[in-house]
């Protein structure tokens, strides 16, 4: 992409951030929560986000009402070793383009972007802890939506097994942030139906929190969502990248000589 087009995008994607984040941010206000530290809530006057976060978590939280198929399946996908299963579904993707290389590309350059997903992920991550971590309580630690809620700590008799159900420290969502940047990574680099596959992981590997309580939805469209408008399109079309991709060029070559479907100097057969 032309410097020109990506300074254009990236701002662009700089200003739709501002503009979200800003339009929750007015709806709150600040107070101390019961261990003295500083916290956000709604204000009292109705709200677009307060509306819709409320909505949509009695919405999803409502589809486990007598219903132990759903009980289950949201308490599966509520157990802590359930990310697993989205990393693996998100690593399986690249794998699978790896063997198969339906482009015939140099697989070192594949390797080496894989590497390149990972360290940008882990410095996103640092940033997103470093900067825009707030207190906030998730639905099922709210008074008035936790006494409507169905609780999965509750549904013994189905859920036998550790789950998240709340947290005091909601905002952004950790785990929506991750998949937003390894999907969109996926999309931009494999493209095709792999791209298709990520986009479906990134939405139905988001729900689990929402219908459990442990994250509002305004955690994900404005948290995730807003931190990952600002960043992405830094991390994918400045210099930074190029500088990264740099440093990663021997190891990248390192690793495909090490690795089936690959020749002896880390180039296709």
């Amino acid at each position: 992409m032309k410097k020109r087009s990506s300074l254009v995008l990236i701002l662009l994607c700089m200003v739709l951030a501002a503009v979200l984040f800003g339009s929750w941010f007015r709806c709150q206000e600040g107070y101390n929560d019961v261990k003295g530290r500083p916290a956000l809530r709604y204000t009292q006057q109705d709200s677009f986000w307060k509306a819709i976060d409320s909505n949509v978590f009695l919405a999803m939280n409502g589809t486990m009402k007598d219903n132990p198929v759903m009980q289950t399946v949201w308490g599966i996908a509520n157990h802590r070793a359930f990310d697993l299963v989205a990393a693996a579904w998100m690593g399986l993707l690249f794998v699978i383009y790896y063997v198969r290389n339906p482009r015939n590309e140099n697989r070192a350059e594949l390797i080496q972007f894989g590497l390149y997903m990972i360290a940008a992920l882990l410095l996103v991550t640092l940033a997103s802890e470093a900067l825009i971590h707030f207190h906030r309580l998730s639905p099922t630690e709210t008074a008035g939506l936790k006494a409507q809620a169905i609780l999965l700590t509750d549904l013994k008799e189905h859920i036998t097994w550790s789950v998240k159900v709340g947290s005091s420290n909601s905002f952004p969502g950790d785990h929506a942030t991750v998949l937003m940047f390894i999907g969109s990574f996926l999309i931009w680099r494999l493209r095709s139906w792999y791209g298709w596959c990520a986009a479906f992981g990134i939405i139905v590997f988001a729900l689990p929190r929402l219908a459990g309580g442990g994250h509002w939805l305004s955690d994900i469209l404005v948290g995730s969502l807003s931190f990952y408008l600002f960043f992405f399109p830094l991390v994918l079309f400045q210099p930074v990248r190029e500088w990264i991709l740099k440093v990663l060029y021997n190891p990248s070559r390192w690793i495909c000589r090490n690795l089936p479907f690959s020749g002896a100097d880390g180039q296709n057969h």
